[in-house]
């Protein structure tokens, strides 16, 4: 629905998944828009391969990705309360972290949003308003700040990002199915993580064999 709303005037491609997201893409992309809920915390599995390609880059070569421009839309559910909002808080943090400017306060549904002066903003108030300032968008401005969007109001849940590591993503999803992106530099302990983890995944392989 987002992408629907694009102005002609912009060129925008067609959605991707992140599960198939290409990340090596973003060398030929001046701006990202991003959209995506949480699952306890952690991405939800179609944004597993793009959580971690991007905790990689920012681990591993921060300010990788100072050519581009990027907004996030999050979807939650406030039952989940301890973990609401956490991939769209932390994947917009972990964007600028790789240098990438965000151009357009994070959207969250249900959320107040300043620059529309909703108080519960939705995905259509907030595309228009993304799209408007996509279209006059310049890399050299300064970035909006992370929490834009509460300038005027609070969360009515909180505001917090429950920051994990490599391990935790590596150890819930497995590892990447394509590779690292070129814009990574995995050194020795990321090796090694990996080594390590495929050394349980055998061992459990063979306890659940000898049963």
């Amino acid at each position: 629905m987002i992408a629907s709303l694009a102005p002609t005037t912009l060129c925008v491609r067609a959605p991707t998944m992140g599960a198939s997201f290409d990340f090596d893409s973003l060398h030929e992309t001046d701006i990202l828009v991003v959209c995506s809920s949480s699952w306890l915390g952690l991405p939800p599995p179609n944004m597993a391969e793009f959580t971690h390609q991007l905790l990689l880059a920012a681990d591993t070569n921060p300010g990788c990705l100072k050519h581009l421009q990027h907004a996030v839309w999050g979807n939650g559910d406030e039952r989940w309360l301890n973990t609401y909002m956490n991939i769209p808080r932390y994947v917009d943090q972990l964007l600028a972290e790789c240098g990438s400017r965000r151009f357009y306060a994070r959207g969250e549904a249900g959320e107040p949003h300043s620059p529309t002066g909703s108080e519960a903003c939705w995905a259509e108030d907030w595309a228009a308003g993304m799209w408007d300032a996509a279209a006059e968008s310049e890399l050299a401005a300064p970035p909006v700040a992370w929490d834009a969007q509460w300038a005027d109001a609070p969360s009515p849940r909180h505001q917090e990002v429950q920051e994990f590591g490599l391990h935790d993503i590596v150890r819930k999803y497995g590892e990447l199915r394509s590779g690292p992106s070129t814009f990574a530099r995995p050194d020795e302990g990321y090796d090694s993580m990996l080594a390590h983890m495929r050394n349980l995944r055998e061992q459990r392989r063979q306890r659940t064999q000898a049963k």
